[in-house]
């Protein structure tokens, strides 16, 4: 049974039962009002004995190898084989996550649009990409969609503030003179929502900066006794205190806050640099996280709370700091920043682009500046100002808007730096408030894998 609506502020799911079924219900899963057309030729197949792939191996066996196979594309290609692999490789997505060692590559697939405020007071919405769109069937509802009947404004005047690995941390609406922070997570592909104890206002200050770290940031979750679910979570919130930088921990498995600490070797960060480090979200690097905090990078780490500072590395073009951090895919921390070339010393027309610098493998240096380019090739040719919004960790896309001078409104695009191709998302996006770009976990996208792939048919 669901918990009382009056118990909300426990560290139980907000809907167990949405949490407790097989099926994802939330509303960004694939399919979710029904079953589809392949989905149930599975399931007519299944129960009729299945349709033999032509090798003796059991299921149990398959799933096995299927989780050790030391790249995520092969995994995804053995789902493209045969029907049985397919439903094999999507049904037990989880364990085979849980299981396997290797690290996904960028696939622009797992961005699927981002979430926005467009006024304030008002619940967060999500826009989809076009690709999104099509492959999953999404619309545009509010945060208060993700729990089906939910209609008791759990989410109203709130506002996200960190998005990571299919995860949404959301800061709940405030009451007059209340200074006690309340945050909840949410998996908008399963619906589940999960509101966490509050922290008092002695407790911990604002302004905050928050990682999230999932099953898939820790390489050795697999060996722990008992195995960590692969729905596990922890959160990481760093924030300054008189004198020192101060962390606090969350576990989804204990459900409760850990106590304050201070981070090690840290410098004093003020309010200023604070409040730069929560707009473009945390990436995780080797249970490090890492925020853009001023003209340095800061990483903590998740165990020890031993901090880093690294410099970022200047093109001299953008001095406003148009920068946003991510990971590359072999691994390695990188800066995205938006770099001006003058184009024409007559006319000082100048051609907007972006660089990406990646950190050396030794994590000593920064590898030479590979340079983007945008207007005019990505964009329109007119446009005169872009500035970088969000950068997707797992699958390297930025969301960025552009727009020409004295504008009132804005395009959002959503360009992949590694396949290198772009797409308009949005028209007409007035406003510089939040914008959160959200992707699948690897759990979800294998089991997108065996959605309908031809609604089409007779």
């Amino acid at each position: 049974m669901p918990p009382r609506r009056r118990a909300r502020l426990s560290s139980r799911p907000y809907s167990s039962v949405a949490a407790a079924e097989q099926c994802p219900r939330g509303w960004l899963a694939a399919r979710r009002n029904r079953p589809s057309k392949r989905a149930r030729r599975l399931a007519t197949a299944t129960a009729q004995g299945g349709k033999d792939d032509g090798t003796p191996l059991t299921d149990e066996i398959l799933v096995g190898i299927f989780a050790g196979l030391p790249g995520f594309s092969d995994l995804v290609r053995c789902a493209a084989t045969c029907r049985q692999w397919c439903r094999l490789v999507s049904g037990e997505a989880a364990f085979i996550c849980r299981a396997a060692r290797c690290r996904p590559p960028p696939l622009r697939s797992l961005a699927l649009g981002f979430f926005y405020s467009h006024r304030d007071g008002a619940v967060p919405r999500f826009a989809a990409t076009a690709s999104a769109s099509r492959r999953l069937g999404l619309r545009r509802p509010s945060l208060n969609a993700l729990v089906e009947g939910l209609d008791d404004g759990l989410f109203d005047a709130s506002r996200v503030v960190a998005s990571r690995n299919g995860l949404l941390l959301v800061e709940l609406q405030r009451r007059k003179r209340e200074r006690a922070l309340k945050l909840c997570v949410c998996n908008p592909m399963t619906g589940e929502v999960t509101v966490l104890p509050p922290l008092g206002g002695k407790e911990i200050s604002r302004p905050f900066a928050c990682a999230i770290f999932t099953a898939e940031d820790d390489d050795e979750s697999h060996l722990s006794d008992p195995p960590s679910a692969p729905s596990s979570y922890r959160l990481l919130l760093v924030y300054g205190r008189r004198g020192f930088t101060a962390c606090r921990t969350y576990s989804s498995d204990g459900g409760r806050w850990g106590p304050q600490a201070k981070a090690i070797t840290a410098v004093r960060l003020g309010k200023k640099t604070m409040a730069s480090m929560t707009g473009t979200g945390a990436v995780v690097v080797r249970n490090v996280a890492y925020w853009r905090a001023m003209g340095i990078v800061l990483g903590v780490r998740l165990h020890t709370l031993q901090a880093e500072h690294v410099d970022i590395p200047l093109t001299g073009h953008d001095p406003a700091g148009n920068t946003l951090l991510g990971v590359s895919p072999n691994g390695r921390l990188r800066v995205v920043q938006v770099v001006e070339q003058m184009m024409c010393r007559a006319t000082g027309k100048v051609s907007i682009a972006i660089g990406v610098s990646t950190r050396s493998t030794a994590g000593d240096k920064w590898d030479p500046l590979l340079v983007i380019e945008v207007v005019g090739r990505f964009l329109p040719a007119e446009t005169t100002w872009m500035r970088l919004r969000w950068l997707c960790e797992k699958s390297g896309v930025v969301f960025l808007t552009a727009g020409c001078a004295g504008d009132q409104t804005s395009d959002v695009y959503a360009l992949s730096l590694d396949r290198q191709e772009a797409e308009r998302v949005a028209s007409h996006h007035g406003g510089d408030g939040d914008l959160h770009g959200y992707e699948m976990d690897r759990t979800s996208y294998l089991r997108s894998l065996a959605m309908d792939e031809d609604d089409d048919d007779p």
